[in-house]
């Protein structure tokens, strides 16, 4: 597998040789994003698709007329990468015996269930000198990479607070019901959902240097949680994520010269300063460092493939190798670990005489 790894570079590099891709794992995610952005590039092949339900793998292949398969081991005699989008708990397991392999892998957020687990599927990358990536989409959004140079340019001042929300009522199409048992989620909406919004902090903002982290679970997978933050420079501030409310989906960076706005989930920022007037907003920031323009969720996938690619050409590191997607993983572990209970509405204190 190393000499054909070694191949693929030089050939690619030259002739721009396909890389055969199998898609492991076909529920929604695959059936709505990977899938169709690989049928879009032109450098790559669909190798063959591969579920526990070989009916619905053999379905999706009829569509790209591809083989199918219930082993994910015969991604070794098929492809020389793989997209991993597997039930969390899945992703090690299965993702460190790949990459040990030498097979090149994307990994679909949580990278694993704990940073120990992160830790060997960076060994196993190393070891088998395979690209090893991780599917935190919103990398890819023009507007984080607009939100991260307003911070380093201090176009803020000096930062104040924070507050990220991002919740909506649950209605993902699922396949199995992996989501919503801890043992093969991980957790409910932080593990979930939080993968995204915690690495975008992080991004910006840089470490968490204390936290306190409040959930409504009682034994199962939570569906609301906050979390109160100190960063490592000192600037403190929340985050809410909720699978039962709407909330406002942004989030809100305060500095003692602007606030910063960033919409989680699409393409859209402004910054204004402290007393509401407009500076940068929308689609029409001044700026030659990044381009504005609309991106919906299915329009990550490509760029997300195509940075992966590159990266398994030697072009440059990915976007998101594994080392970045750890830092998360870790945060919500730790979260887990010191939970308190997030209290309700309908929660009262007794009153006696």
């Amino acid at each position: 597998m190393r000499d054909e790894k070694e191949q693929l570079v030089s050939e690619q590099r030259g002739e721009q040789r396909p890389v055969r891709v199998a898609v492991i794992g076909c529920g929604a995610i695959a059936e709505r994003g990977h899938l169709p952005a690989l049928s879009k590039l032109s450098n790559c092949a669909i190798a063959l698709l591969v579920d526990k339900d070989l009916d619905r793998a053999s379905r999706l292949a009829a569509q790209y007329k591809v083989p199918a398969s219930d082993n994910y081991r015969d991604a070794l005699k098929y492809a020389n990468a793989a997209i991993l989008a597997l039930p969390h708990h899945l992703h090690a397991e299965i993702g460190c015996e790949l990459l040990q392999a030498g097979l090149h892998l994307l990994v679909e957020k949580p990278m694993a269930m704990t940073a120990h687990e992160c830790d060997g599927m960076l060994a196993a990358a190393e070891a088998g000198q395979a690209v090893l990536a991780v599917g935190l989409m919103r990398r890819f959004l023009h507007s984080t990479h607009a939100a991260r140079w307003v911070l380093q340019q201090g176009l803020l001042g000096s930062l104040q607070r924070f507050d990220f929300q991002e919740g909506n009522v649950f209605n993902w199409p699922m396949q199995s019901d992996f989501l919503l048992r801890r043992e093969t989620a991980g957790g409910g909406v932080l593990f979930d959902t939080g993968a995204h919004t915690l690495d975008l902090l992080l991004y910006w903002l840089g470490d968490v240097a204390s936290f306190e982290y409040y959930d409504d679970s009682y034994g199962g997978v939570e569906a609301d949680c906050e979390l109160r933050l100190k960063l490592a420079s000192g600037v403190q501030g929340t985050v809410q994520l909720s699978r039962t409310r709407d909330l406002r989906n942004t989030a809100i960076i305060e500095g003692d010269r602007a606030i910063l706005e960033v919409n989680l989930r699409r393409n859209w920022l402004s910054v204004r300063s402290p007393n509401g007037e407009s500076g940068l907003v929308g689609y029409g920031i001044a700026s030659d460092s990044f381009e504005m323009v609309e991106q919906q969720f299915s329009d990550l996938f490509k760029p997300q493939i195509e940075d992966w690619f590159a990266a398994i050409c030697g072009e440059h590191p990915p976007a998101v190798p594994g080392t970045e997607a750890r830092r998360s993983v870790a945060l919500i572990e730790a979260c887990y670990a010191q939970r308190r209970q997030l209290e309700f509405p309908w929660n009262f204190q007794r009153v006696t005489a």
